[in-house]
């Protein structure tokens, strides 16, 4: 399987090289963080899935899968409705043209809450870049038999995230987006029926499979399934009406119209890729109930694309798990990089810093959370 991994570090050389020449474009804060507002409407929607699209689907959605069935899919379920109702303040958040969250906190409730929740962010979103790296050693662990070990895997991730942000920010992070979510999403729609026919079909998974799998509330949700249901709906809600990557999007778009489109089609993909996500993992579980092949829940995605497609579709299914980890580290990590010095160090350090100066400095910011992560 190490053609695999070489087709992999080839995708990540190549997306190097292209990083390298855009971020000769990035002169200003405004490039660095906001790509200087010039996201086009295609970019938006890829980097908006690319944005909520990560090890989190892959990698503990299928673990969810493996224990709960079709009812996993109340976990992503809130995040659809959240981005129904981000698609009526996408354009108004445009419109508002700043930088982060921080500044809609700091114009309705001053600047301490600003303080407040930029610290918030930054310990949260390294803690997200942090979980993404580990991902990203997992997954090519499990694609190589292990010749990758955890740790050199999390150390390749990390490096190629922290490179990436460093030289170009968010022009790096949007343009790596854009084939980053191409894969996602072509893989996904190819792999599926493979893995599925592998599988036996539906009828056939029902009967390999317990029968609560097949249910609304899964058994595994315990004495009260439409409360914990209910509970992972709300949780990924709040937690997509909160990502900052997101509202950093928004600011980066061309116009407000373009950003309130792109939310359209966002929702659209998301729905797409996280359904057929969990159709994966399930249908990989029947298989490996029925062959005994003793797989990690985990990893139920990455062994489908190594053992129950055929190859070109499992390289490209692989490189889309890797491709969802560098996508959202990289997300995460510029975003609280521009927490850093735009809460704290542009509004309560430096309110007159140098802009050339102020690009210099996140990157070593971007440096230094990486680091942490």
């Amino acid at each position: 399987m190490g053609w695999y991994l070489w087709v992999i570090l080839g995708y990540l050389l190549v997306l190097t090289g292209f990083n390298l020449y855009r971020s000769k474009r990035v002169k200003t804060q405004e490039d660095f963080m906001l790509a200087g507002r010039k996201l086009s409407l295609t970019t938006m929607v890829f980097t908006l899935v690319c944005t909520w699209i990560g090890s989190g689907t892959f990698i503990a959605g299928a673990e969810y899968a493996y224990h709960a069935g079709w009812s996993a899919l109340w976990q992503p379920a809130g995040a659809f409705l959240g981005i129904g109702i981000i698609y009526f303040v996408a354009g108004k958040i445009r419109t508002f043209g700043q930088y982060t969250v921080g500044d809609i906190l700091e114009v309705r409730y001053g600047k301490f809450a600003r303080l407040f929740g930029a610290l918030a962010l930054i310990v949260a979103f390294t803690t997200i870049v942090a979980y993404q790296f580990r991902a990203g050693g997992y997954i090519l662990n499990v694609a190589t038999d292990g010749r990758i070990s955890l740790g050199l895997g999390q150390t390749i991730a990390a490096a190629f995230v922290i490179l990436f942000v460093a030289i170009g920010g968010m022009v790096a992070v949007a343009h790596t987006d854009l084939p980053n979510g191409i894969i996602i999403v072509l893989a996904c729609c190819l792999a599926v029926p493979f893995v599925v026919i592998a599988a036996g079909g539906w009828s056939h998974a029902a009967q390999v499979l317990p029968p609560g799998d097949f249910k609304v509330f899964s058994p595994d949700f315990g004495k009260y399934p439409a409360l914990k249901g209910l509970s992972y709906f709300l949780s990924t809600l709040l937690l997509l009406m909160g990502v900052q990557s997101m509202y950093q999007k928004f600011y980066a778009a061309r116009s407000p119209k373009e950003a309130k489109r792109a939310v359209a089609i966002w929702i659209v993909g998301t729905i797409v890729v996280e359904t057929i996500v969990i159709a994966i993992a399930v249908f990989a579980a029947a298989y490996n109930v029925e062959h005994q092949t003793h797989w990690d829940p985990r990893s139920l995605v990455l062994n489908a694309a190594r053992h129950m497609v055929p190859a070109p579709v499992g390289v490209l299914l692989l490189g889309a798990a890797c491709a969802v980890v560098l996508s959202t580290g990289m997300n995460y990590l510029l975003s609280s990089s521009s927490n850093v010095m735009r809460d704290i160090y542009q509004r309560m350090v430096r309110p007159d810093a140098d802009p050339d100066k102020m690009v210099a400095l996140q990157k070593v910011f971007v440096v230094a959370l990486g680091v942490c992560a």
